[in-house]
């Protein structure tokens, strides 16, 4: 479960880039993921041939290093709260991070309901004006038709 969560992060992270575009992320995320989605050899090194990300650590990531295999959710988290000034504000920190991103999930999908719910009375009105005998919207090509017949 862990290893296909790791593909899954990677995947939403590179959704929408261009083949040639690669996702720019913070080393210590980038080895968590790598970690997770069993990208990383026995040895620690990244299966990637790349090990920039690896110069970066130092004799005080002792504490990060302790989960040496992540085999559950309790490690991830462990190497997460180990990014926090102290590990006890873990659990409200992160309930607050997941509080916020639902927050912006549930207003951004109140607002595309509303522009989809506002497209969808102005085609119906369009249409009805179009379809009018006298109406000099009545044209072979339509001005709306191109907008009505696209998704939101």
């Amino acid at each position: 479960v862990i290893e296909s969560l790791g593909i899954i992060i990677y995947k939403a992270l590179d959704y929408g880039l261009k083949e040639n575009e690669e996702r720019e992320l913070s080393p210590p995320l980038e080895q968590l993921i790598d970690r997770m989605a069993n990208t990383v050899e026995a040895d620690g090194s990244n299966d990637e041939g790349y090990e920039a990300a690896d110069e970066g650590l130092e004799e005080d990531d002792d504490e990060k290093r302790k989960v040496s295999a992540i085999r559950s959710y309790r490690d991830v988290m462990k190497l997460c709260a180990a990014h926090l000034p102290t590990e006890a504000e873990a659990p409200n920190h992160y309930q607050a991070v997941c509080r916020a991103l639902f927050a912006e999930t549930m207003e951004l999908h109140t607002f595309l309901t509303k522009i989809k719910s506002a497209k969808e009375k102005l085609c119906f009105m369009f249409r009805k004006i179009s379809s009018e005998p006298q109406s000099p919207l009545r044209t072979p090509a339509p001005l709306g038709s191109a907008f009505c017949a696209s998704s939101v």
